[in-house]
């Protein structure tokens, strides 16, 4: 354990400033760039995080820093949705876009993107689990440009009927495919 979670367990006030010094004007910037807040919403949820830290620091114990950094900041994290939560049910609050906001829109498509990659990866190993072995080694291998010759020794299939074979496989797996991406839309 970190020394500076055993002084706030003793409610030391050395290790109260210390908490303050370590991460205020880390959560502050958080807070500013991130989040947009103006920097009184910032030190009230940064004031709140601390003292909430403090009230609930005897509950846990953390193995390492990074375990109590972590702490940190999903606190501050939960304080960020309530004041959210609080703010939007009291009305509806318009946000100009800026520079700054670009970047955050990109972090979003990009996570968007990863998900629906993640989608298909999760629909294709549905759909080839329920392929008949030789069907699946067959997919598998064309995908990797073996040629049928060198299948053919591994399917026990006939060679002049791999490409047929191949071809109503592969178009039942991209409608199969298709179809359950569909559904999870």
């Amino acid at each position: 354990m970190t020394e500076l979670v055993k002084k706030l367990k003793t409610k030391d006030k050395q290790a109260i400033t210390a908490l303050y010094n370590s991460y205020g004007k880390k959560l502050y910037g958080f807070a500013v760039c991130k989040w947009n807040l103006d920097e009184d919403e910032a030190w009230d949820l940064i004031y709140k995080t601390l003292y909430k830290i403090i009230e609930v620091i005897d509950r846990y114990t953390f193995e390492n820093e990074k375990k109590f950094n972590g702490f940190v900041y999903q606190v501050f994290i939960n304080n960020l949705r309530n004041y959210y939560k609080e703010k939007k049910s009291k009305g509806i609050e318009t946000v100009e876009l800026e520079e700054r906001h670009e970047k955050i829109l990109s972090e979003i498509k990009e996570e968007k993107e990863e998900e629906s990659v993640t989608m298909h990866m999760i629909c294709l190993k549905k759909i080839l689990e329920q392929f008949e072995n030789w069907k699946r080694v067959l997919l598998l291998m064309k995908a990797q440009q073996f040629s049928y010759e060198e299948i053919a020794r591994y399917v026990n299939k006939p060679v002049k009927q791999l490409k047929v074979y191949y071809m109503r496989a592969k178009q039942v797996l991209t409608d199969k495919v298709n179809e359950c991406l569909n559904n999870n839309e």
